[in-house]
């Protein structure tokens, strides 16, 4: 991660969704790369695309899609997960034809949350000898209808349907039979040819659509009421001049503001398929349509900040603009995001994979958000030896938990107690780490927020000692992995001589784990520089917040907006008639440092 300029970085969080790598899955990471969220395996399948908040039943939810991927479209269903990451409700398409596609899954705009508008990529027979350019003859080809529904979240009912064959004819298309990874060949219900490809939606007060073409090379206004297009930008036929851009592949075209004169919307130009080129670089762009002269003029446009003048991202991609005038750009196939200032000033720009790797990312997004997980911090504690003078080391963290600003830690020799408060750090990135002079048997530890508030208690953990034969494996903070033994260094004779230990391998010891789930107190106790404070007492308390929220803001700054809201300018730039695993951190210009050091604990 690079913070370009940290006092001009949106305040949020970054949601994102990598697929390809190990562990796919919806995650949120903070301002500094550092993990705040795993969803990997929370639910559903393991692929998960554009996680994002949304507001559902009045309150802020999570949405993202989840499937199987495929070669370019995917197939699955929305999900919708709570502020406890608990699924809350999954909403597939409806009627007659496939699940849903990846491409979109967003709650309609103007609904009041009550529908979901969704892609669909429908396979389905197509007499493609009408053609001679499409190269097919002898038999019935096969194309993928571009298909989207707005549909009812809790009943399932069809609102709106749109299927792409009934309004535009594959030969429009700029993506022929088998020209690129995603094309299709045509030939069969395997690999039909997607002349369409519809990758975004989006829906205006009056009850009229907005939809992306990729393979079309076009953006469509559709009529909520017969499906008929009502503008085409771009494409085989278009209403409009555009006076000094051109687009191709493009991606999640979104409204910013219109009336009866003039649209104003943006979208991410992807400007190449690896077939058709038609920028060096990758572009965000808004872009302002005059429909009194039927001309469209880009009014903004951003790329990244490479040092060779932008990166070209073949496919995938979005354009997100903040609350504060900055906007945010996901680099689709390259694991990249990055944001700039409304003047095109680059001030942060993440990286979660190396471009040369296969791992993508289809949109990633900044949101505010407060995750209150319903499961417990995790905590492992460590000692090389039972009695050694390096004492023992606490690793805690809390998956998906917002509020986290310090750790409490408490010891004992025994599970049942009594424990005893050995010290208090601010949270430091995922993973706080403490480490103690002396070793403990049993431990857990306190997630407490900015006002010393205990939000929860982790599981009494034992400390693990590694075993004697382990031991020169490990050092003052862990053991190195396992390696397997081969056949040539097997020795028959360790296994004759060793002997079990049947009292620890008895079955019949009795434990009951549930114990060790401690509940909170009725008041919570920090351990400063200074000793022992309660936090139940009011003065001290309101003492202890003071020095909590201090240190938060050393620790976490997350950098005032310093530029006016983009709706402002937005309203300048148009001319109305009528009326936005870590990351590798790094800093740049000499700014504060965030420390990881692992200090020992105050005592």
């Amino acid at each position: 991660m690079k913070i370009l300029r940290p006092e001009l970085v949106t305040p949020g969080y970054i949601f994102m969704a990598p697929y390809r790598n190990r562990d796919p899955g919806p995650y949120i990471y903070d301002n500094f790369g550092d993990l705040i969220w795993s969803g990997a395996g929370e639910s559903g399948p393991r692929v998960a695309h554009a996680p994002h908040t949304c507001q559902y039943q009045g309150e802020q939810h999570l949405c993202f899609f989840q499937g199987e991927q495929h070669q370019g479209f995917a197939r699955g269903h929305g999900t919708i997960m709570d502020k406890h990451y608990r699924v809350v409700k999954t909403v597939d398409s409806s009627g007659a034809g496939a699940s849903a596609d990846m491409h979109e899954f967003r709650i309609t705009p103007h609904s009041n949350g009550t529908t979901v508008l969704t892609t669909i990529y429908q396979p389905r027979m197509y007499d493609l000898t009408t053609n001679p350019a499409f190269r097919i003859r002898g038999g019935m080809g096969w194309i993928v209808e571009g298909v989207f529904q707005e549909v009812e979240i809790d009943t399932g009912r069809v609102v709106f349907e749109w299927r792409s064959t009934d309004h535009m004819d594959p030969s429009l298309s700029y993506t022929f039979p088998a020209t690129t990874d995603t094309s299709g060949d045509g030939l069969g219900e395997d690999t039909p040819w997607d002349y369409f490809h519809i990758n975004s939606i989006d829906k205006n007060e009056d009850g009229d659509y907005l939809i992306s073409a990729r393979h079309m090379a076009g953006i469509y206004k559709i009529s909520g009421i017969d499906g008929r297009i009502l503008w085409e930008m771009g494409g085989a036929n278009p209403t409009f001049n555009q006076t000094n851009f051109n687009f191709s592949s493009q991606h999640h075209t979104r409204w910013l503001k219109e009336n009866g004169t003039h649209t104003l919307l943006s979208f991410f130009d992807n400007a190449s398929n690896t077939f058709n080129v038609t920028n060096k670089f990758s572009h965000g762009y808004i872009v302002s349509i005059n429909h009194m002269t039927n001309e469209a003029t880009a009014v903004k446009s951003w790329g990244a900040p490479e040092p060779g003048g932008g990166l070209s991202s073949g496919s995938q991609g979005n354009i997100q603009l903040l609350p504060g005038g900055n906007v945010h750009l996901g680099w689709g196939e390259h694991a990249y995001f990055s944001e700039h200032t409304w003047e095109g000033a680059p001030v942060q720009y993440g990286q979660l994979a190396m471009r040369e790797s296969n791992v993508m990312i289809y949109r990633s997004y900044k949101f505010n958000w407060t995750g209150i997980p319903l499961t417990k911090p995790a905590l492992w504690t460590y000692a090389r030896e039972p009695h050694s003078s390096d004492g023992m080391v606490f690793y805690t963290s809390w998956n998906g938990a917002t509020e986290v600003a310090a750790w409490n830690f408490y010891v004992s020799n025994s599970s049942s107690g009594p424990f005893g408060l050995i010290g208090t750090k601010e949270k430091r990135g995922f993973e706080t780490t403490i480490r103690t002079d002396k070793v403990y048997g049993w431990s857990f530890t306190e997630a407490l927020d900015k006002t010393g508030r205990a939000l929860e208690r982790s599981q009494i953990s034992k400390t693990f000692i590694p075993s004697p034969g382990l031991r020169p494996y490990c050092d003052d903070t862990t053991c190195v992995r396992a390696s397997h033994v081969d056949d040539e260094d097997f020795d028959p004779e360790e296994v004759e001589d060793y002997v079990l230990d049947w009292a620890r391998l008895s079955s019949n010891r009795g434990f009951n784990t549930s114990q060790y789930y401690a509940g909170l107190p009725d008041k919570t106790f920090l351990m400063l520089r200074r000793g022992a404070i309660d936090v139940g007492s009011l003065v001290l308390g309101m003492a202890l917040s003071m020095i909590l929220v201090a240190g938060a803001i050393v620790g976490s700054y997350m950098f005032a907006s310093a530029t006016k809201p983009w709706s402002a300018r937005l309203r300048r730039a148009l001319p109305m008639g009528t009326s936005l695993g870590r990351f590798a951190y790094s800093r740049l210009s000499g700014e504060m440092e965030k420390e990881h050091n692992e200090d020992a604990i105050p005592r």
